[in-house]
């Protein structure tokens, strides 16, 4: 319907990921955004012409036909949103790599006829996935065929990475100290302890690393052996994973230090092009260090922020935000994100991810905080709430609402003794409507019904589409002797109303009847809703075009 592809557009349209909604038996394309259209370059009238694997595989049959996990198909058999990675051809033939997310729309029946998928372009982030891949590779070999002894333990200490040159100095076997052996043990007395000191402060190459520092270590014969240390701290997605130290003697082989220099290089772009915002903080919350990508997020991009207060960098309204996310970091599942929100320079609201960790070095606290923007997420969230929640013609409530929103009411009304009342509407002579003017002139008569129910109630009344011709409205704080005038008014102004059908104009006139039930003590949700469809149902005996109460029916045993 137009005026459904319409509403489609201007929300569809807002949002910048790729989107196409797909028919859920035939897979034909029903509608897509324009970030969809343009990157498969076909216009939206062709697209509607075709099933979606025509346009994004170029194949004349479905994806799960064709050897491949199809999330359109998966998504409309489970109800639930499905997840894949595939290769699509563009019409030029580039094949490029998409993360596909397809999200069911059920109908007010339970059906899914319909089916939202949500596309990325995960192209270029592949092959810096590749690049960044290769690079450890590289790295990696020279870990491994380097002829100095190498040495890499986790946070605790504990050994995982002993090469053949480490079993030369030390004395030990790889099977003996990985795993085996904590780090610290390596050193004499006190010397784990300054080597740890070190890395974190910055006199020997900058803090998490250490550059040329000569000390001592004990072989597995307690000889006393001086070596010049280089090491480096261990970084997953900004989170500290461990240590890896070189160990030169104290006579020679400096070429190494070129290798760590470009490793020192490698992790340092990494950090900066990261796209995740990362930040170390010391314990009074103060900035020791932050990304470009956290620069970015708070809008000072290109600036130091190092020394800034971290509750100032949140922004205004967020005191005592930081104290709970730092408390994050001392519980057994710091390693997850909490969801929490910043307020940036120009006074616009951030959601974020954030993941806090804490480690000690010299009797302080340094905290690393990796933050994760999902304002974009959370944008695409609320615009699928509202097309689940909602009736795509009308745009009022639809009937999966309705439930929710009474059963408020009746909890007030039970504990507070707060009435409230339901309306229940229907349009007269609907079908003959349809048939006179076709199923466009009745989706026109119920889009200028809904509108006038948009104008005609007060602000805390709810209006939802029950289905079909009929409508509900929640009237809260009304009791349903007070219901009658507000019906009364709305079934006048109904009667009253014209509505000009295409393509002459002509005004065409209808009426409604209407039906109203007031909650009474004891009465279940199922109770209020059947006896308003018993009034609508009276007025429409009587003539149509009238207002019944149901309290005014005769009961049963009533002459």
């Amino acid at each position: 319907m137009k005026e459904d592809s319409e509403i489609l557009s201007m929300v569809f349209d807002s949002i910048p990921g790729n989107i196409v909604v797909v028919d859920a038996e035939n897979y034909m394309i029903l509608h897509a955004n324009h970030a969809f259209l343009e990157l498969y370059g076909i216009p939206l009238v062709e697209s509607r012409k075709k099933r979606c694997y025509e346009v994004t595989h170029r194949l004349d049959k479905p994806c799960h036909e064709s050897g491949e996990e199809c999330p359109v198909r998966l998504a409309a058999d489970t109800g639930r949103v499905s997840k894949c990675v595939h290769v699509h051809k563009r019409e030029d033939g580039e094949s490029r790599m998409i993360r596909l997310a397809a999200h069911p729309i059920r109908e007010a029946d339970g059906k899914i006829l319909r089916v939202v998928e949500i596309s990325e372009d995960i192209t270029e982030q592949t092959k810096m996935q590749d690049e960044i891949r290769k690079k450890s590779d590289f790295l990696d070999n020279i870990l491994k065929n380097s002829p100095d002894g190498i040495i890499g333990n986790d946070p605790e200490g504990n050994i995982f990475l002993f090469n053949e040159s480490a079993e030369r100095i030390f004395g030990y076997t790889a099977a003996q100290a990985i795993g085996k052996i904590n780090a610290s043990a390596l050193y004499p007395p006190g010397g784990a302890r300054e080597v740890k000191e070190f890395i974190y402060g910055e006199d020997f190459g900058g803090r998490g690393r250490l550059h040329d520092f000569e000390t001592k270590i004990v072989t597995s014969t307690g000889k006393l052996i001086p070596i010049r240390l280089s090491c480096e701290l261990l970084h997953e997605g900004g989170r500290e994973i461990g240590t890896i130290g070189f160990f030169h003697d104290i006579s020679g082989r400096l070429a190494l230090q070129d290798h760590l220099a470009e490793s020192e290089a490698k992790f340092r772009t990494l950090f900066e092009t990261a796209s995740d915002a990362i930040l170390s903080i010391d314990e009074n919350g103060l900035i020791l260090m932050a990304n470009r990508a956290a620069k970015d997020l708070f809008e000072h991009p290109g600036q130091d922020i190092g020394g800034s207060d971290v509750r100032r960098l949140l922004g205004t309204g967020q005191e005592g935000t930081w104290e709970v996310l730092a408390g994050y970091a001392t519980r057994s599942d710091s390693g997850k994100y909490v969801e929490s929100s910043a307020v940036t320079r120009s006074g616009k609201k951030v959601p974020f991810h954030i993941s806090v960790s804490k480690s000690v070095s010299g009797g302080k606290r340094f905290y690393n905080a990796i933050l994760r923007d999902v304002s974009k997420i959370k944008a695409y969230e609320e615009d699928l709430q509202i097309l689940a929640n909602t009736d795509s013609l009308t745009r009022l409530y639809n009937r999966r609402q309705l439930y929710p929103m009474m059963q408020k009411d009746l909890d007030h009304a039970v504990r507070k003794k707060i009435p409230f009342s339901v309306m229940l509407i229907d349009i007269d002579h609907f079908k003959k409507f349809n048939d006179k003017y076709g199923h466009a002139g009745g989706d026109l008569l119920l889009v200028h019904f809904a509108d006038k129910m948009r104008s005609a109630f007060r602000k805390m009344d709810t209006a939802f589409r029950f289905g079909g011709e009929e409508f509900v409205v929640l009237l809260p704080e009304t009791t349903g002797e007070a219901a009658m005038v507000p019906a009364e008014r709305f079934r006048q102004l109904i009667a009253d109303s014209r509505l000009s059908m295409p393509p002459e104009g002509r005004p065409v006139s209808f009426t409604v009847s209407v039906g109203i039930a007031g909650h009474r003590n004891g009465n279940t949700l199922d109770d209020v809703i059947r006896h308003a469809d018993l009034a609508m149902y009276a007025a429409k005996s009587g003539g149509r075009n009238r207002v019944v109460n149901f309290d005014y029916l005769p009961k049963p045993g009533t002459p």
